[in-house]
């Protein structure tokens, strides 16, 4: 089988299922957080409809001329559809509906791949609906969202869902080494995000592994009940995190951290975070109750909300400081 879509074997073997038994549906919803391999699945059963070498025992070639030109965006009867800006606006979906007039140019079939279906806009999901209710020839849909709560009613009924289930920690540590990057960045990636592709972009920025260490210190003087953890903001945090973004990015690495301290009291097979002070964290571990553990969880969530609120980021952390050395001072 085709290894860009090895990430969900078991679809993909029903799937392989579908094509063979030739029952394949008109529109499918794929749905699951980014990374879990919905858009290489939906590029992979495009293939196995067209690949004129497509096996009954593993679906497309993957390297004849057709599967290439698929995979290269080249292929005529292929369309993909992705946000134009924030959003899919109605005229891509009118533009969409005006293809399915035309036959296709290389088969009687045509295949639609709609990215972030979420982004339409209603004028745009209700004109997509109109096409679902009335399909017209061998038309295949596959629907691809991150957010299927923002999808219309009417359109997740017309379509057969499939759930994409984030991959296990350790799999997805495994790809990014694969991609060259260090297990030490690999292991706090896959706690950032699901994405491989975003995790890639984070690996090359080194603010990363700045703010990695800054936030480190920033909590040890929190934990040490030390009144240097307010100071530090200012002379420490703030000049790495100045943006709203990296701002709610020590927010995340403060949660992670606190996450790889509770669950290193539950678990040997933990995937650590923060790998380079996971003896630290170790040894250190059970000096914290797990309620106090939550209520630190709960302050850091808090001070998310207060900087999407845009609040000052000084102040957020600032606050955030003297409340978590409250909260370990008053343990219980």
């Amino acid at each position: 089988m085709s290894t860009q879509t090895i990430k969900q074997p078991s679809i993909q073997r029903l799937f392989l299922q579908l094509l063979n038994q030739k029952t394949l549906q008109h529109a499918y919803l794929f749905e699951g957080k980014a990374g879990t391999g919905k858009k290489d699945m939906a590029m992979w059963v495009t293939q196995s409809l067209y690949c004129p070498e497509s096996s009954s025992e593993g679906g497309a070639c993957q390297t004849c001329q057709t599967c290439q030109r698929i995979r290269a965006h080249y292929h005529p009867d292929v369309i993909e559809i992705e946000p134009d800006g924030q959003s899919i606006k109605i005229g891509q979906v009118r533009s969409l509906k005006e293809e399915f007039t035309k036959s296709g140019m290389e088969s009687r079939r045509k295949v639609v791949i709609v990215e972030d279906v979420e982004k339409m806009t209603i004028q745009a999901a209700n004109s997509l609906l109109k096409f679902l209710e009335e399909p017209d020839g061998e038309i295949y849909l596959f629907l691809l969202t991150t957010a299927k709560h923002r999808l219309l009613d009417t359109i997740l009924s017309r379509c057969q869902l499939i759930h994409f289930p984030q991959l296990p920690k350790e799999e997805r540590l495994s790809l990014l080494v694969e991609r060259g990057i260090s297990k030490e960045k690999a292991a706090l990636l896959i706690h950032l995000t699901s994405d491989a592709d975003q995790a890639q972009e984070l690996a090359e920025k080194e603010e990363l592994l700045q703010l990695v260490q800054a936030v480190w210190k920033w909590f040890s003087f929190m934990s040490k009940k030390d009144d240097q953890a307010f100071v530090y903001v200012h002379t420490d945090l703030m000049p790495l995190a100045r943006e709203k973004k990296d701002q709610l990015m020590v927010m995340d690495l403060v949660l992670i951290l606190l996450q790889d301290i509770l669950n290193s009291q539950v678990s040997e097979a933990h995937v650590y975070a923060f790998e380079k002070y996971k003896e630290t964290i170790q040894s250190g571990a059970q000096r914290f109750r797990p309620l106090e553990i939550a209520e630190m969880m709960e302050v850091i969530l808090n001070g998310k909300k207060m900087l999407d609120s845009n609040v000052a980021g000084q102040g957020v952390f600032e606050d955030c400081s003297l409340q978590i050395v409250d909260v370990i001072r008053n343990k219980r």
